[in-house]
């Protein structure tokens, strides 16, 4: 499980990575956003606040689940925790999927696929803790 951890870890650094980068003006939109914009537009940038907040939370769940980081919140949480960002990210990938961006669905897709399935066997691994 910890393997599968850091993986889904590494896998899931590059959506943060992006979010961060559109939310500073970087020309990524190809990769975001079905690829409307090259640049996001600077009224839009401030919603990228929230998504970025959610996925470092999500990425510090993974790691303290796969007992990688210590855990902030009680073991319970913890998985209640897991198990809702392998939900958030199984639709986030969907999205992606079905985006009408090719870069977005070649490039984050594989990204975002690697990282949901890691999610998963680290939110399922939790059911194995005494």
């Amino acid at each position: 499980m910890i393997i599968a951890t850091v993986i889904g870890a590494v896998l899931f650094l590059p959506s943060i990575a992006l979010n961060i980068a559109l939310a500073f003006g970087a020309p990524l939109g190809m990769y975001a956003m079905n690829g409307r914009n090259r640049v996001v537009p600077k009224e839009v940038r401030k919603a990228f606040i929230i998504p970025i907040c959610m996925q470092l939370i999500a990425m510090y769940t993974l790691l303290s689940a796969g007992k990688v980081l210590p855990m902030l919140f009680p073991f319970e949480i913890t998985r209640i925790l897991a198990f809702f960002f392998a939900v958030y990210l199984t639709f986030y990938t969907a999205t992606v999927l079905f985006s009408t961006s090719h870069k977005e669905k070649t490039v984050m897709g594989l990204f975002a696929i690697g990282a949901t399935v890691c999610f998963w066997i680290t939110a399922f691994g939790t059911l194995n803790w005494d």
